[in-house]
């Protein structure tokens, strides 16, 4: 069966079919369906020429099949399955757009519980303790003697340098310089009571 040439002059495009006029003398319009120009790189318009086979139906009635847009390139089957399934809203395949957010999406969920975690842990170990009076009451203090507060002055000597509580190691140790060195800036309240925030609670 040799092809046809024809013009499309209907096309429902909601419906997916249209008439083409034949180019023999007295033809009559041939309906033609959109399946049989599915392979085509774009939908048919009319005014497009389209050359196509012409097969009767059960009910008599002629129809056009085999078609092609002339001037229209053809695609391959593989492109045209793709094509459909993208428009096919209930398709299961996703767009390349909705992949790409679930990857980016839920890395950063992760991401984030995990800093909500460290930082939880953190805290937990930053934390300062609280005392109450209990807690105090339940400590046992060790008060220096008189004579081991004498014995601890002999080992304290005046260094040039020395002058704040960061560089101090003990209570007695900033008490002696206090009391025995010049220039000393660890008594601010002038209280008699150096480093009260560090050595001497």
């Amino acid at each position: 069966m040799n092809m046809e040439n024809g013009i499309l002059v209907r096309w429902q495009d909601e419906k997916g079919f249209g008439f083409i006029k034949p180019e023999a003398a007295n033809g009559k319009d041939l309906f033609i369906h959109i399946s049989e120009l599915k392979h085509m790189a774009r939908k048919p318009q009319v005014g497009d020429a389209i050359q196509y086979r012409t097969q009767q139906q059960a009910d008599g009635k002629f129809k056009a099949i085999n078609a092609s847009i002339e001037g229209v390139a053809v695609i391959s089957a593989s492109a045209t399955t793709r094509r459909k399934n993208n428009s096919n809203p209930g398709s299961k395949s996703q767009s390349p757009k909705t992949r790409s957010s679930s990857v980016i999406l839920i890395p950063l969920i992760v991401c984030l519980a995990l800093a909500a975690i460290g930082f939880k842990r953190y805290e937990a170990l930053t934390a300062t303790p609280v005392l109450t009076n209990e807690n105090v009451e339940q400590m046992s203090f060790n008060l220096p003697t008189q004579n081991s507060a004498l014995h601890s002055k002999q080992n304290f000597h005046c260094e040039t340098g020395k002058e704040y509580c960061s560089q101090m190691r003990s209570c007695a140790e900033a008490t002696f310089y206090i009391n025995n060195c010049p220039n000393t800036k660890m008594d601010g309240n002038h209280d008699g009571v150096p480093c009260e925030r560090q050595w001497c609670q």
